[in-house]
C-alpha cells in the first residue's frame, strides 16, 4: 500500500468560514445580533460577558433570570484560538462582570490582568482552585471543565463571585449553582456508567485534543497525532504511529472535534477503514452540523455531553 502524506489544511479559523470577519463586540451588540453570541435574558440590567460557550453556560445557569450573560465567542467560531483583539477590553468594561479561564486563551489572560484595574467589572476566574495536571497530550492541560466533577468547582467559583455583584439575590445563585452541579454529578456517573459497560478503553482524536481530563477521572487512553496544536500538522511518522495504535488497541472510530476540519481524521480512517464520529469539547456553538442534525446554537454543556459526546463514546466504546 502506497503511504500518503497527511497535513491539516484549512484552519479552526477557517473551516467554519461562513460567518465571515470577526464581528465588532460591542455589548449591546451582542445582545442584539444572535450570529455572534448568546444571551439569556435578565430584566434588571445586569450583564455578564463569558469568554468561551462553556463557561457561557455555566454562568447563565447560575444566573437564571436575574442577569443577562453574554457568550463572547461568535456562532461558528472555536473558542479556543479565537482572537477578538484588542478593543476587546473596551467593549467588556460595559458588562458587570467577565467570565474566564486563566491559561486558556491569552486575549482573555490579557483582558482579565486590564480589568482588573477596573472597580465597575468583576473579574471572575472560573478556574480558581483547579489544579492543572500534566496530561499525556500536554504539560499544565487547562481542560478542567471537560471533567463534569471538576465542572462543579468552576459553577461554584461563578456562583460565588456573582453573589457579590448582586448580594441581594446571593440565596438564588447559590441555589441554582448547587442545582446544577446536581445536574453535573449525575451526568458524571452517566460517564461511568458508559466506561463500566465499555468493551474498550482506547479513542483516537483526529483533531485537537481537548479530551485529557476523560483519562484522569475515567481511564480512557485518548491519543492525537496533533496533540493540544490548534492547528498543527500531522507528519507521515504521527499517522504511522496512530495506525499502530488503532491496530494494537482494535480502535474502529476516529474521532473529531466538530468545532475543527476533519480532513486529517478522514484521511486516517480511510486508511484504517474506520469510522469517523463526531466530539464536542463545549468550545463552539453552531446551527447546523451534518453528523448532529438536530444541533441548536443555544445547546448548553449537558446537551453537548448527552447528545453528541456520549452517543459518540457509547459507539466508540463498544458501550451501547
Amino acid at each position: 500500500m502506497t503511504r500518503k502524506r497527511y497535513v491539516i489544511c484549512p484552519t479552526r479559523r477557517t473551516v467554519l468560514g461562513g460567518t465571515g470577519g470577526l464581528v465588532a463586540f460591542g455589548l449591546a451588540g451582542c445582545l442584539g445580533d444572535d450570529s455572534s453570541s448568546h444571551a439569556i435574558g435578565g430584566s434588571d440590567g445586569i450583564y455578564i460577558a463569558a469568554g468561551m460557550p462553556a463557561l457561557w453556560d455555566f454562568a447563565r445557569q447560575v444566573a437564571g433570570d436575574h442577569m443577562t450573560v453574554v457568550d463572547l465567542v461568535p456562532t461558528a467560531q472555536h473558542g479556543h484560538d479565537f482572537d477578538p483583539g484588542p478593543g476587546i477590553v473596551r467593549d467588556i468594561e460595559d458588562a458587570d462582570g467577565f467570565v474566564y479561564m486563566r491559561d486558556f486563551a491569552s486575549w482573555q489572560d490579557d483582558a482579565a490582568a486590564e480589568l482588573e484595574t477596573n472597580d465597575d467589572v468583576h473579574v471572575i476566574d472560573a478556574s480558581a482552585g483547579i489544579e492543572f495536571f500534566d496530561s499525556p497530550a500536554e504539560d499544565n492541560d487547562e481542560h478542567w471543565w471537560m471533567d463534569p466533577v471538576e465542572a462543579q468547582t468552576g459553577v461554584d467559583n461563578i456562583a460565588a463571585r456573582l453573589s457579590e455583584i448582586d448580594p441581594d439575590r446571593a440565596d438564588d445563585y447559590q441555589e441554582n449553582a448547587t442545582a446544577f452541579n446536581d445536574e453535573l454529578e449525575a451526568l458524571h456517573e452517566e460517564f461511568e456508567a458508559i466506561v463500566e459497560r465499555a468493551s474498550r478503553d482506547h479513542l483516537v482524536v483526529g483533531t485537537h485534543d481537548s479530551f485529557q481530563w476523560w483519562h484522569r477521572r475515567y481511564g480512557l487512553t485518548i491519543d492525537s497525532p496533533i496533540g493540544t496544536s490548534p492547528d498543527g500538522e500531522a507528519s507521515a511518522r504521527d499517522i504511522e504511529r496512530i495506525e499502530e495504535f488503532m491496530a494494537d488497541h482494535g480502535v474502529e472510530h476516529v474521532l473529531y472535534d466538530i468545532g475543527e476540519p476533519r480532513h486529517l481524521a478522514n484521511s486516517i480512517a480511510e486508511e484504517t477503514d474506520a469510522e469517523v464520529l463526531p466530539l464536542s469539547p463545549v468550545e463552539t456553538q453552531l446551527n447546523e452540523h451534518p453528523q448532529v442534525p438536530d444541533i441548536e446554537s443555544d445547546w448548553g454543556y449537558l446537551d453537548h455531553m448527552r447528545n453528541i459526546n456520549f452517543s459518540t463514546l457509547e459507539e466508540a466504546l463498544d458501550a451501547a
